[in-house]
């Protein structure tokens, strides 16, 4: 096991992706005195998270990523916030720390998202830094389990939940992505590399066409991957997501009890309660089948 490296401050490094979660995690931090350090993915990285000391870096820039925490030597690191490119071979910088990884990064461009993560928190563990979740430092990002805003689910919403769970769980086997859209027993859409809220874009548009009912029904579900690495890329949604989610006509939103995020929690809630679009925390392997209710 690699000897993890310690700050007297305790001090975090946070690669940023996009949304505002970053920003909000920085923020706690701040407030604790653990003095965050952004590390800001360069076209993801909302711009306020250059108020805190921080760096740009590409995808690609793995050996300049270890570069930075070797100099900052943190006691945690932190990584959060969606990320729309994934490294580029075509964009890798050639330097020395790059290529002596390359025998094992580079064969994880080819695989999913998770795997993917997973060989970055390995290759930052091994170089003796201590990677932490998001849901460990700032757990009050989590959802809980059972209702969380808006109306209750019904007995009929049951139906699609336990349709949509276990689409989510059959793509989140192939490392394809997290979400999934149902309306009873029918799945109409899957989350693949456009992201959640162009899914639900793809769902308003089947409504527009008719190839779906255009009454409001159905739910979206989004549950992290069986096996995932839970300390980077946790499924999360926001007000976008709620707002999304109701021009696509849909009934709520689910998702994984524990780990998932709400970003923006009060005004998220507010939105779904606004809109009439039901949150809920659930566990899927007590959902799978059953009735969507906790």
């Amino acid at each position: 096991m690699p000897a993890v490296a310690s700050a007297s401050d305790g001090r975090v490094v946070i690669i940023a992706g996009g949304g505002n979660i970053p920003l909000f995690v920085a923020e706690t931090l701040a407030e604790q005195g653990r003095n965050p350090f952004i590390v800001a993915l360069e076209g993801e990285a909302d711009p306020a998270v250059s108020r805190f000391e921080h760096e740009y870096i590409h995808t690609s820039h793995i050996g300049v990523l270890l570069s930075i925490l070797e100099r900052i030597r943190p006691a945690d690191v932190v990584m959060v916030g969606s990320a729309k490119q994934r490294p580029s071979l075509w964009r890798i910088r050639p330097d020395w720390t790059t290529f002596r990884l390359a025998a094992k990064f580079l064969p994880k461009l080819k695989s999913g998202d998770d795997s993917l993560l997973r060989g970055v928190v390995e290759m930052i563990e091994e170089a003796g830094f201590r990677v932490r979740g998001v849901h460990e430092l700032v757990p009050e990002l989590l959802a809980s389990e059972g209702h969380i805003a808006g109306p209750a689910p019904t007995a009929a919403d049951g139906e699609s939940i336990a349709t949509a769970v276990n689409g989510a769980l059959a793509l989140g086997r192939l490392d394809a992505g997290q979400a999934c859209v149902a309306i009873g027993r029918r799945i109409v859409a899957l989350e693949g590399a456009e992201g959640t809220d162009q899914m639900l874009l793809r769902v308003s548009e089947l409504r527009e066409e008719g190839r779906i009912p255009d009454r409001r029904g159905g739910v979206l579900v989004k549950l992290a991957k069986p096996g995932q690495e839970i300390r980077a890329d946790l499924p999360t949604i926001g007000l976008v997501t709620v707002q999304n989610a109701h021009a696509a006509k849909l009934k709520g939103i689910c998702v994984h009890a524990g780990r998932a995020l709400i970003s923006d929690h009060d005004a998220t809630c507010a939105k779904a309660e606004e809109l009439g679009i039901f949150l809920h925390g659930i566990h899927p392997e007590t959902t799978a089948g059953g009735t969507g209710r906790q």
